[in-house]
């Protein structure tokens, strides 16, 4: 596991119970900003604990720095509030402190609701008793009967409780960091070519063009392969429109026999 005291090998040894009293004092009575940094670097260690303990029930993809992060917010909340001498010990009131802020923050930052979260939790329970029962994956019309709930309002929670497998786009796919690859690496790229779509059309732009006089082949490659209009083809080959349209035309009709004989669907042209 990664050090969780990375960048904290520096703090001052630990306050002896005099030298922690006198700290105290000084920062209720006066607010002493040294007093309260050296409450804050002397707390530390129970930020570190408390992340670590809670990052074991957590998913792995949760930094446990964030967590410590999360956590100083408690402590420093902690320290501002806390009053000495009402009989309970600071450690106790800061862990509470800590752990709070860590849970508010992990729920500010969560994009599901409640409500959602507590369904996708009692659907996956539910679930698991099931393949545990039936030694299988359970049907749906089990489950939904599990559940208490008629087959469409099941899927209706089916279909949000998929939302859950959302995964973070940086997160590697193992836990040892060997492979570097992760899903957003697989994410197909919707405006990228196919590449099969494209040898095909580079095989039959070569067959195409066998044959052709140049105006012909200036053509079919302006209009097919540049997307340019008729009249614009003119004016880069010094054509009319009606000279180009006639080329045009010609030159399908050509390909079309062409095609036929070969056995080449035009469309994919």
């Amino acid at each position: 596991m990664k050090d969780i005291t990375e960048g904290y090998d520096t703090l001052p040894p630990a306050l002896s119970p005099e030298e922690e009293g006198e700290l105290w004092r000084r920062y209720v009575a006066t607010e002493d900003e040294e007093a309260r940094g050296r409450l804050i670097e002397n707390y530390l260690p129970l930020v570190f604990q408390t992340a670590e303990r809670l990052a074991k029930h957590f998913p792995a993809h949760l930094d446990i720095q964030d967590l410590i992060s999360y956590g100083n917010l408690g402590l420093l909340d902690a320290i501002r509030k806390f009053k000495p001498g009402e009989g309970v010990k600071f450690s106790t009131y800061c862990n509470l402190r800590i752990s709070g802020a860590i849970f508010d923050e992990l729920r500010r930052l969560d994009w599901i609701s409640r409500q959602l979260r507590s369904k996708v939790n009692q659907e996956k329970r539910v679930r698991e008793e099931l393949e545990v029962e039936l030694g299988r994956a359970p049907y749906d019309d089990e489950m939904a009967e599990r559940l208490g709930i008629g087959a469409g309002e099941y899927a209706e929670l089916r279909q949000e409780v998929q939302i859950k497998t959302m995964v973070p786009l940086d997160r590697k796919w193992d836990d040892n960091g060997d492979n570097d690859s992760g899903p957003v690496e697989l994410l197909p790229d919707a405006k990228a070519p196919d590449p099969l779509n494209e040898l095909i059309r580079a095989e039959i732009k070569e067959v195409a063009l066998r044959g052709l006089s140049a105006d012909e082949k200036q053509v079919l490659i302006l209009y097919y392969y540049e997307n340019m209009n008729l009249k614009d083809i003119g004016l880069v080959l010094d054509l009319s429109e009606s000279r180009v349209c006639q080329i045009h035309q010609k030159t399908l009709n050509f390909l079309k026999q062409k095609f036929t004989e070969r056995q080449i669907s035009p469309y994919m042209f």
